[in-house]
């Protein structure tokens, strides 16, 4: 005797079936996904976060989003993430080192990172380089480090974009495995430090190479070191720190996307892929080569690896400094 089944039992085993993570992983993305971006607008992250978008769009046919969400060196944004549903549908793009240093930069977060975020993937690089004024006497590494040790300690300054910037604690890092002190002058942002570097007003910065070579070619500044393993595709004659015999002294800004902790595993390898291919495309590669940004994607696990090592590697670098924000 077949047994009836009633409407309402039938809407239940809808309901049941929409709600089940199978299904929503398997219509993913149903409606519009948002990128995060916890900076201003015009700024790298922001660049990335609409180039990405756009393509993302394309491939998932489902609009993608850009939200400048910035403040608080960058935490205000990750803690929308970090909160927001596991569902794949809200993404966060910031530098890896960024979330690293904030860990132990600041006394108290509303997250932590490796706990609340889940990687996506590793999209790119862009290096820092270490810069001076033509009147700065040192040309190299080597000079740089044999003059600081003659002169008092802190009476050669360098700017960076800030207290508890990658360019902040990259500076920390020369004067820890250099055996010197650079004293720090921290701008409000990178530009109003290059902007005083090519005035005059201090002998060193620490900026994006992107923004320091047309200055570098045009001769109003002279690069001393880039803060990497491998030489820049952007500058290659300019020397790493690592083969100028400073093997410790390497710091990237790697960009990433995360996203809540907890989203179910194939919508984040769907997105994972997604990425990958972007990045394959060569208009894309061309843009962003032209930006100065080195295109490099990673796995899930292998972002997560890598955050987790980020965290552990600044950790004693910003205690050391000192620098505290509130």
């Amino acid at each position: 005797m077949t047994k009836m089944i009633s409407r309402r039992d039938a809407l239940l085993a809808t309901g049941a079936l929409l709600a089940a993570p199978g299904f929503a992983q398997s219509t993913y993305p149903d409606h519009t996904v948002r990128i995060i971006v916890p900076q201003t607008a015009g700024g790298p992250s922001d660049t990335l976060g609409r180039l990405f978008a756009q393509k993302l769009t394309e491939r998932l046919g489902k609009t993608v989003i850009v939200e400048n969400k910035p403040g608080a060196g960058a935490n205000i944004g990750t803690d929308m993430v970090a909160k927001a549903k596991p569902d794949g549908y809200t993404l966060l793009i910031n530098i890896a080192g960024i979330l690293a240093i904030n860990e132990t930069l600041y006394k108290q977060l509303p997250f932590d990172a490796v706990r609340d975020l889940d990687g996506v993937a590793r999209v790119v690089t862009s290096q820092l380089a270490l810069v001076a004024h033509p009147s700065f006497a040192p040309n190299n590494i080597r000079e740089l480090v044999a003059f600081a040790k003659s002169r008092p300690a802190g009476s050669i300054s360098y700017g960076s974009a800030g207290t508890g910037s990658p360019q902040h604690v990259g500076g920390e890092l020369l004067n820890t495995k250099a055996g010197i002190k650079l004293n720090h002058v921290p701008y409000k942002g990178a530009i109003p430090a290059l902007t005083d570097l090519l005035g005059g007003q201090i002998p060193l910065a620490i900026v994006g190479l992107p923004a320091a070579v047309p200055n570098i070619k045009a001769g109003k500044l002279k690069a001393i070191a880039v803060f990497a393993g491998t030489r820049s595709e952007l500058m290659p004659e300019v020397p790493t720190f690592v083969e100028s015999g400073f093997p410790d002294i390497e710091m990237e800004l790697a960009y990433g996307f995360f996203t809540a902790k907890g989203t179910p595993r194939p919508i984040i390898n769907r997105l994972n892929e997604e990425l990958g291919a972007i990045l394959k495309l060569r208009d894309v590669r061309e843009t962003l080569l032209a930006a100065g940004f080195e295109a490099g994607h990673s796995s899930p696990a292998e972002l997560d690896t890598y955050l987790k090592s980020q965290v552990q590697k600044w950790r004693p670098i910003v205690r050391d400094s000192g620098a505290v924000a509130d």
